[in-house]
């Protein structure tokens, strides 16, 4: 099994598990970036021999949802979180970013400057085997931005959202008892 530690205290990545960081209070952060290990599908050329299949790109999903929530966990209320992909597969983007917002009713997306990158994709995808993929809703593909590689940008396909991480009412409840 491979291990790759990212400093002390810092998420390690055993064999594509995700280990708690350990170190870190929570809330020990005004700002945490999140550029998510993913399929690169958005990279040119593609660096990985292989294909992709439906159940590896949802794997990666999960893998990104649980770094996800230890992220969360370690920025402070008022602080930023951003989370990024080089990935055009929206499971593994606007799916996250869903599940981070009904998850954590905490987090907001917030708007980003520069504004490069295009919209996100609003809605869900349904899968022949019954899975379904909920994206963003309307209103919020505008405060996320897509890399297309097929763009005139003359870019590799990835993804960012920020998201502004206000008070935690569990939190605000322990402290007033």
């Amino acid at each position: 099994m491979r291990i790759k530690r990212n400093g002390p205290g810092r998420n390690q990545s055993l064999g594509g598990r995700v280990e708690k960081s350990k170190g870190f209070a929570p809330k020990s952060f005004d700002r945490v970036l999140l550029d998510a290990p993913c399929s690169a599908l958005g990279l040119r050329p593609r660096l990985f021999a292989g294909e992709e299949t439906i159940e590896s790109m949802r794997k990666h999903a999960t893998y990104q949802r649980r770094m996800l929530d230890q992220a969360v966990q370690l920025v402070r209320p008022g602080g930023v979180l951003v989370y990024s992909t080089c990935t055009i597969n929206p499971g593994e983007n606007e799916a996250v970013v869903r599940y981070a917002l009904d998850t954590y009713k905490f987090l907001s997306l917030a708007s980003q400057h520069p504004r490069i990158g295009g919209p996100g994709l609003v809605g869900r995808f349904e899968f022949p085997d019954g899975y379904t993929e909920e994206w963003l809703r309307p209103g919020e593909e505008e405060l996320v931005q897509r890399f297309d590689p097929s763009s005139s940008l003359d870019t590799i396909g990835f993804f960012i959202a920020k998201f502004s991480v206000g008070s935690n009412k569990a939190d605000l409840q322990n402290s007033a008892s």
